[in-house]
């Protein structure tokens, strides 16, 4: 799903539920929206505005990769113009941002750059700097224990999230134009090699009994 709505004086940016179908967002756009774990989402939030997209993701996913194309910093109001690639839980009552990714952000003082940072459960730690004319390429990975690791480029960034849970992806853009390509990698399959690893990469029960159990 995808919304678009204008920042609230006085607040931080933050996503609004949306209910405008994706087969109507798809219409709209010059790329395509998805290729089984890929997707391709344009983002047009004018000053003072923001815009987001949600897509569903098994809640054992632990990885995504992409890049994100700021193509223009709308204004220079006090919203800095700024681009996010998150996992969420839908199912957190909390109000405000509890999500784990990457944010790029645009500031007057450095016109030349983004900074670039890891936000763990909605606090942001910076990375680094990429220059303005070039795609933040990035993967995050979200272990099954909460534990957080960002790369983009040589740099790389660690946290623990208190909300290890995931059932959403994120993109969302606020006071620009942001180009988005992420592709979110599937989780391994059980197999009987992988029993070890069955608790760390949350197996059902079902799948437990079916490939580690002992017959006889």
């Amino acid at each position: 799903m995808s919304g678009s709505a204008a920042l609230p004086t006085g607040r931080a940016p933050w996503r609004l539920r949306r209910t405008s179908p994706l087969i109507a967002l798809c219409a709209l756009l010059s790329s395509s929206c998805s290729m089984a774990n890929a997707w391709s989402w344009q983002c047009h939030a004018p000053e003072g505005t923001f815009a987001d997209h949600d897509i569903a993701v098994p809640e054992t996913v632990r990885q995504f990769t992409g890049e994100m194309m700021i193509r223009k910093a709308n204004g220079l109001s006090k919203w800095h113009p700024t681009a996010k690639v998150a996992f969420t839980d839908l199912d957190l009552a909390a109000p405000g941002c509890h999500c784990n990714g990457v944010v790029a952000t645009w500031y007057p003082e450095r016109p030349n750059f983004f900074l670039v940072s890891l936000s763990v459960d909605g606090k942001e730690t910076p990375l680094g700097l990429v220059p303005y004319d070039k795609p933040v390429t990035f993967k995050l990975t979200f272990a099954w224990d909460g534990a957080l690791k960002l790369e983009v480029g040589t740099g790389v960034a660690t946290g623990m999230s208190s909300i290890p849970k995931r059932n959403n992806l994120n993109m969302s853009c606020s006071t620009a134009d942001v180009d988005f390509n992420v592709t979110v990698v599937p989780p391994e399959q059980p197999s009987p090699e992988r029993c070890p690893f069955a608790a760390r990469e949350q197996w059902t029960a079902a799948d437990i009994d079916h490939y580690c159990k002992v017959r006889r």
